[in-house]
């Protein structure tokens, strides 16, 4: 029993993880980095079938591996020694950089006076760093990419702005655009209302550890530079993150900081309000700060916080249109606003020049085309929940809840809004699918063709998606896999044909586990 969940253990890591990775080592990168994750039992930082057996004999890898901050010593955590042992035991399996444990220099001295690692072992794993420092220039110029005049005329420059908002623009999702709602007009009042429309340090989003917070404009700022002297926008809080000082506290760490009003909730709405009944339309800057995801920021609740969706029941009241401009960095559960607000735009956490790329969308002077890259639930319950899932021996049916089917008593199965979901302000058609041919060898090809036409009045992107499903296999594969896209911008009218080749690497990775 062991060895047949061990093999469906790797049978997962090859079918469903390891194909970025693989094809990243085929691109030749350089360096690989261990994660902190436990793979059969083991540690990936001391993993030696992760970090020899497959990414170097198998996938003939030859650059050099680095541990994450801290993941050699964090394996002392795991249970599997003292820092001694553990650094002993990730040199053994194919580690060669150790980040901030300290294990390696301060340990391996005794370890192979001891026998416990070899001298050829640490030689190895040095001179993989040494080839990557003489293949990067270093032994010539040690501070070769450390130009303080270069970064004076490269950073922040107008073409790499300009650069920035394109791509912000480019990654935004519209979820739902009720009556056509969207875009804006840009002569009328506008009412931006929320805890993130008035924020510049929240905008790059977590991990922008080198950003300069006080550079982004806020979406107020953006709003009016983009909509132009036609434009009135007024603002108004109107709520603070969230009721918990404490939680909003830990959501807005690193300079992050929404500074918290103590006025009343009550108050905050009654002003947000007042602001809301001067405007043509509203549009509510809400969801998660920029601390609120990424890592250590887990919720159990991810929803928008309390005191927000409050204002925003509130602002819906008022009869006003209200657009939600949704600032997250994970799948929310969304299922109220989806069926209250008639317009959302999930802007992300879009960078520097996110405010501007947010005008540029809500005014119409882009179209959205971005599709999602994950899976949005209904509800926490339903997680783990992705598109690439297998099915069970009694799979749901459409037909509601039906008794010893794998499904909810009080959930659907199907998610809020699906991988690769992404509405445009124009229509799309698409045509049957056209396969050259309907059988191949495993050396062979089909190709998959489909002509994609804008049916709407104005242009736009579409990101058109391949899935497949092996409908009969060896093993139990997904329900669909996506296995090719292609963004294709077309005008009112356009049409376009996009083809697909598929090949035998198109299904699972070939690997050494026997059936």
């Amino acid at each position: 029993m062991f060895t047949q969940n061990f093999d469906q253990s790797r049978n997962r890591m090859y079918n469903d993880y390891f194909y970025p990775y693989k094809a990243a080592v085929e691109a030749g990168v350089g360096s690989v980095m261990a994660s902190f994750n436990v793979v059969d039992g083991v540690p990936a930082h001391g993993n030696k079938w992760l970090l020899t057996e497959v990414l170097r004999d198998q996938w003939k890898f030859n650059g050099f591996t680095v541990a994450d901050y801290g993941g050699v010593s964090e394996m002392v955590n795991h249970g599997l020694g003292d820092i001694k042992s553990v650094s002993e035991l990730a040199l053994k399996a194919g580690l060669d950089m150790d980040m901030v444990s300290e294990g390696f220099i301060s340990s391996f001295k005794q370890s192979v006076a001891e026998g416990k690692v070899s001298m050829a072992q640490v030689d190895n794993a040095c001179r993989r760093i040494l080839e990557a420092k003489y293949k990067l220039g270093l032994f010539a110029d040690p501070y070769k990419y450390c130009n303080a005049s270069r970064a004076k005329k490269e950073i922040y420059t107008k073409e790499n702005r300009a650069i920035a908002r394109q791509t912000a623009a480019e990654s935004f999702v519209l979820l739902k655009n009720e009556g056509n709602m969207l875009p804006l007009a840009k002569k009328q009042t506008i009412a931006v209302i929320g805890p993130l429309a008035n924020t510049r340090s929240n905008m790059p989003g977590t991990w922008s550890v080198a950003a300069k917070l006080d550079n982004p404009a806020t979406v107020v700022e953006g709003l009016q530079a983009v909509a132009g002297k036609n434009t009135t926008i007024l603002y108004a809080k109107g709520s603070n993150l969230t009721s918990d000082p404490v939680l909003e506290k830990h959501s807005t760490m690193f300079n992050r900081e929404l500074h918290r009003d103590a006025t009343s909730e009550e108050a905050l709405r009654a002003e947000a309000l007042a602001i809301a009944a001067k405007a043509d339309v509203i549009v509510a800057a809400m969801g998660e700060a920029s601390e609120m995801s990424g890592e250590s920021s887990s919720r159990t609740d991810i929803g928008i916080p309390d005191v927000q969706q409050r204002l925003l029941k509130e602002l819906l009241k008022t009869g006003k249109p209200v657009v939600l401009v949704l600032f997250t960095g994970r799948p929310m559960t969304l299922v109220w606003e989806d069926e209250n607000v008639p317009a959302i735009l999930n802007v992300w956490f879009g960078g520097s020049e996110a405010a501007y790329a947010i005008g540029d969308v809500l005014f119409g002077n882009v179209n959205p085309g971005g599709k999602l890259p994950s899976t949005f639930p209904r509800s926490v319950g339903q997680i783990p929940l992705y598109y690439n899932h297998y099915s069970t021996g009694r799979p749901a049916s459409d037909n509601g809840f039906e008794k010893f089917r794998s499904n909810y008593l009080d959930e659907k199965n199907a998610p809020l809004y699906p991988f690769g979901y992404g509405l445009s302000y124009t229509q799309f058609s698409y045509s049957p699918i056209t396969l050259n041919a309907t059988t191949m060898n495993s050396t062979g090809t089909i190709t998959a063709s489909v002509t994609v036409t804008n049916t709407g009045k104005t242009g736009g992107v579409e990101v058109v998606q391949l899935y497949l499903r092996d409908l009969v296999g060896t093993i139990s594969r997904p329900v669909k896999e996506l296995k090719g896209f292609e963004k294709i911008q077309l005008k009112a009218g356009e049409s376009k044909t996009v083809t697909f080749t598929i090949t035998a690497n198109s299904g699972y990775i070939d690997h050494p586990i026997p059936f």
